[in-house]
């Protein structure tokens, strides 16, 4: 943005401010490139108990005494794990007592989407000023987890898709360049409330947040199948050599859309090819629509 010149007449006229769209969309791709490339921050930016438990998930044998043991190092993460654990997103007959009963019983690829959404909730989530923001991005990330989720079940696809982990995962670079923008004050809240200003800034974010959080996710080291349904989830075309999560991420965001955590709620087709090619029937659709509905407020912590 730039002051205009008063007019040289003598007249004691103010300035008029100018909005400049191309000037802000460049400060924002500078910022997305060098974040891209700060792998260091990256990496710092996930907490340790998380990253260990994420290398325990990629090894070939992993005991529950390690896992307990490397959860347990954080009282905050163990409680919520466990919380989580008992809650209607595994509704367990008999109650899980312990981070090793959570293990045992769920497995570990649970336990690790248990943990990255007991982070992403509690840690990555703050952005001082842009409360409302980051809260409609927690919530979608949770929705499309769930979501993927559940059509993955229907489908009774290998476990180790990771659906909940991408679905999660899935718009962490609007996060993290929003985050980014703000702490080198480029946009402030006020920017973003703005009729202007505010409609471009989302647009720059939405355009580049997946590349950004394609290389977050390789940084934390998360499965392949993760980092492909975070860079290519608003581009997956029928007969493409694409990872099944992917899919079932694109197709969990057009539940997001109806669902109105990205804005308005738009009308759902549930004959979608997204639905269609996942082998989904529009009752199935309606199912998954349903139990993502009832399960998010529970999950959401803060509401």
């Amino acid at each position: 943005m730039h002051m205009t010149q008063s007019r040289q007449d003598h007249s004691e006229e103010p300035s008029i401010e100018t909005f400049e769209p191309g000037i802000l969309t460049h400060r924002i791709e500078e910022i997305a490139l060098r974040a891209v490339t700060d792998s260091k921050a990256i990496q710092r930016s996930l907490p340790d108990v998380a990253a260990h438990v994420i290398e325990l998930c990629q090894l070939n044998y992993t005991d529950a005494a390690r896992v307990e043991n490397a959860v347990s190092k954080d009282p905050f993460i163990s409680g919520q794990l466990v919380s989580v654990a008992n809650s209607a997103m595994f509704a367990p007959r008999v109650p899980i007592v312990g981070v090793r009963d959570a293990v045992v019983r769920l497995g570990l690829d649970n336990v690790c989407d248990i943990i990255m959404m007991i982070v992403s909730n509690s840690t990555m989530y703050r952005v001082k000023g842009f409360e409302a923001e980051v809260e409609r991005l927690r919530k979608r990330g949770l929705a499309a987890a769930l979501a993927a989720r559940a059509m993955s079940r229907l489908m009774r696809s290998d476990p180790a898709d990771y659906a909940f982990l991408a679905g999660l995962m899935h718009d962490i670079g609007e996060l993290v360049l929003l985050e980014r923008c703000a702490t080198l004050g480029k946009v402030t809240p006020e920017m973003m409330a703005d009729e202007n200003e505010g409609p471009v800034i989302r647009a720059t974010i939405a355009r580049l947040h997946t590349e950004l959080g394609a290389a977050v996710c390789r940084i934390w080291k998360l499965p392949p199948s993760v980092v492909d349904s975070v860079l290519f989830h608003h581009n997956c075309r029928r007969g493409e050599n694409r990872y099944l999560t992917t899919a079932l991420v694109a197709a969990a965001d057009r539940i997001t859309d109806h669902m109105g955590l990205n804005g308005e709620p738009q009308p759902l087709d549930v004959e979608d090819p997204l639905f269609a090619d996942l082998k989904l029937t529009p009752d199935l659709v309606r199912a998954v629509v349903a139990e993502t509905e009832r399960t998010l407020p529970a999950l959401a912590f803060g509401d």
